[in-house]
């Protein structure tokens, strides 16, 4: 005789295979692909080294929320991306931030991309619309990474976010300040001394730049008795530098009085103030370059 079901009973066994298949050794749910939005401010660039100065690269913070739709948590391991600007790829990278996304919830990340600059000529018009606060579109592709149940899956390449990015990047004078000590005088003779400053030259910009100046001018005792150059200084985004500012010049040519107060100087008496001023050119080479007209960039006593 020949055994029948009935609809309930059909329902019942498949219920039950189904239990039996998830309860199995080695047996694991069906893993569903997360998705990703950008989260409010999106991507934003973080600084700009132009070639030739500090990494050359730009680096981007890319702000995501993963959304997990399974109904069990997941962790998010890697990502293997492609970033491209203005339809041009950009840089390649993996991130490995092991966030953990609990079941139909959400997570939030930020990857930082690194854009190489020194071989990428083709992408320095973009960050020249950048810096003068244009807009640029931006893609990320992504191999996506999950471990769920103790089980790696990974998911075909997809896009994890898009839109467009701009950035006004504010050209800002670097930021001199003479060390607190160091600072020579030497007199050879009555016709010869130099006078050497040690600094340090701050960038406060996110952009980093080259910087150089035709004429510095030295200022002792309210009178300019000597000239030098800054020549091409990289001044990395953000960062500080060593500097040393060397004249040379004829104490004699000062008259009596200033060559007195310097000779005493080079013994180990008396102090004498200085400031040095002049015009400054900043250059992000293949970006853009600035004009500041000339000013005071440092002042001080040497004793």
């Amino acid at each position: 005789m020949r055994a029948r079901w009935s609809l309930p009973g059909l329902a019942v066994v498949s219920l039950l295979a189904f239990v039996l298949t998830a309860c199995a050794p080695g047996a694991a749910p069906a893993v569903t692909p997360p998705s990703f939005e950008a989260v409010q401010g999106g991507t934003q660039l973080a600084y700009v080294d132009p070639p030739g100065v500090g990494e050359a690269a730009a680096v981007f913070d890319v702000h995501l929320r993963a959304h997990n739709p399974n109904p069990f948590g997941i962790d998010l391991s890697t990502l293997d991306t492609d970033f491209y600007l203005d339809g041009r790829h950009a840089a390649s990278g993996t991130f490995r931030k092991g966030v953990h996304i609990p079941a139909q919830g959400a997570g939030d990340l930020t990857l930082q991309v690194k854009v190489p600059l020194s071989a990428a000529s083709g992408l320095l018009g973009t960050f020249a619309t950048l810096v003068t606060g244009g807009a640029s579109a931006y893609r990320l592709d992504a191999v996506v990474g999950v471990n769920a149940f103790g089980s790696d899956v990974r998911f075909p390449r997809m896009t994890v976010a898009d839109g467009s990015v701009s950035a006004n990047l504010t050209w800002y004078a670097p930021e001199i300040t003479i060390a607190s000590s160091g600072a020579t005088l030497r007199v050879d003779s009555l016709t010869h001394a130099s006078f050497q400053v040690p600094a340090t030259l701050h960038n406060p910009a996110r952009l980093g730049y080259l910087v150089q100046t035709p004429r510095l001018q030295l200022q002792l005792a309210g009178r300019e008795v000597a000239t030098a150059q800054l020549s091409r200084i990289a001044a990395p985004a953000g960062t500080t530098v060593p500097v040393t500012l060397g004249f040379d010049f004829n104490p004699l040519a000062l008259g009596p009085a200033l060559a007195a107060q310097l000779q005493a100087l080079a013994a180990g008496a008396g102090q004498v103030t200085f400031v040095v001023s002049g015009p400054l050119t900043l250059q992000a080479p293949g970006i853009a370059s600035h004009q500041i007209a000339a000013a005071a960039l440092l002042s001080g006593n040497v004793r």
